[in-house]
């Protein structure tokens, strides 16, 4: 059994993290700005209080008293506003130190293939974590995975909402644009792999002097349309489906097909199935 801090643990990701980790038997470290609701609580499992953007005291002394003693820590932690995407730089670069400190065997980071190849300002920010941690002292695995199942409803809807362009009558998807979607199941399997010391294969030397980076995908490449139509049918829906297009670096960083890696299928829950399995 090894101790292993999962950093963003309440977040989607962070949660299937945490949930793999604790059902092999490991004991789990939750480290968020706040405690995971009760029903969201996993059994075995404890919670600090971390915020990596606070006061630097603050944060020096939370996560001190969350690492001591780890074998691993995987950093699963997310911010999608310009304030929030310090957490990639300010954070990783805090966590990098706090690892160093506390004597931890290695560092895993949820990344995304070939995240270092587009001009996106969040992709930007996330290539920074990956340098960041990987020149901090401590062995690091990264893992980068294609887009989550979940990608897609940002443009249709989740939860029972409808997407600003669903509520009008259409399903939107990206024009020309195809997907390798992932599970988060699959993507936590890989991580706590990599927390555990046996990454998935195919691992090269990272951005970093003592460091690897993996990359994983889905098990099918699938045009959005075909998602969308598949999402639609999932959920009973008869709007029509409508490419759109996507502006700016990311459109052209998918259009490119740079969001594929169908030579590192790894991922074993299809798209349709995972729609099958929440319907």
């Amino acid at each position: 059994m090894a101790s292993i801090a999962v950093v963003g643990g309440t977040g989607a990701a962070g949660r299937a993290v945490v949930q793999e980790a604790a059902a092999r038997g490991h004991e789990v470290r939750v480290l968020s700005r706040h405690a995971p609701d009760d029903d969201a609580r996993v059994a075995g499992t404890t919670h600090h209080r971390v915020d990596l953007l606070g006061s630097d005291g603050a944060v020096v002394a939370a996560l001190d008293a969350a690492l001591a003693g780890t074998d691993a820590v995987v950093d699963a932690s997310n911010g999608m506003s310009p304030g929030a995407m310090k957490v990639f730089t300010v954070g990783a670069g805090r966590l990098a130190e706090a690892a160093r400190r506390a004597g931890t065997g290695r560092v895993v980071v949820l990344s995304i293939v070939n995240v270092d190849q587009g001009d996106y300002g969040y992709y930007r920010a996330k290539a920074e974590q990956e340098r960041v941690l990987s020149s901090g002292g401590v062995p690091t695995t990264v893992v980068r995975a294609t887009q989550f199942h979940e990608f897609l409803e940002i443009f249709l809807g989740r939860d029972g909402r409808l997407g600003r362009w669903a509520r009008l009558g259409l399903l939107p998807v990206p024009r020309g644009v195809r997907f390798q979607p992932i599970a988060l199941a699959d993507v936590a399997r890989a991580l706590v792999d990599a927390a555990e010391g046996t990454p998935p294969a195919g691992g090269v030397r990272g951005p970093g002097p003592d460091a690897t980076t993996v990359t994983i995908g889905g098990p099918e490449v699938l045009d959005a349309r075909d998602m969308a139509r598949a999402w639609r049918a999932a959920h009973g829906a008869r709007r029509p489906v409508v490419g759109v297009p996507l502006p700016g670096p990311l459109g052209e960083f998918f259009r490119a097909g740079r969001n594929l890696v169908p030579d590192r299928r790894y991922g074993t829950l299809t798209y349709r199935d995972w729609l099958g399995s929440r319907a």
